[in-house]
């Protein structure tokens, strides 16, 4: 429970800490004042923004499950013949495929939300 919280924890902050910043056009009384910043999201709609988000959610949990999936490969190449570390190693393959197939349905389904959202 605690490596799930940490894990957590982690993907957490790596979101915050690649999420964008939306800058707002500060504006003064006097028009020779103004302040511009460019747009570093490169969105201007609330679908784009939110599919950029969702992308890098995903791709953060993708990597996290491949890391996954090759640690259960360490786990079976060093089980030397261990039934326990061979068990645990097979149940973190399995849990590390069905983490991938996962992130790929969700993207599939996210993808599809957000273009019928588009074309409404």
């Amino acid at each position: 429970m605690q490596r799930i919280l940490l894990l957590m924890g982690f993907v957490a902050s790596l979101v915050v800490a690649v999420t964008p910043v939306m800058v707002v056009q500060a504006q003064s009384q006097d028009p020779s004042n103004i302040i511009t910043l460019p747009n570093p999201i490169r969105c201007n709609t609330a679908t784009c923004l939110i599919s950029q988000v969702v992308r890098y959610i995903l791709g953060i949990i993708a990597v996290l499950a491949t890391l996954m999936f090759i640690w259960g490969g360490v786990l079976m190449l060093t089980s030397g013949g261990n039934s326990e570390r061979v068990k645990q190693a097979k149940e973190t393959l399995a849990w590390a495929a069905i983490g991938i197939v996962v992130i790929m349905l969700s993207w599939a389904i996210i993808v599809t939300v957000l273009r019928a959202l588009v074309r409404n």
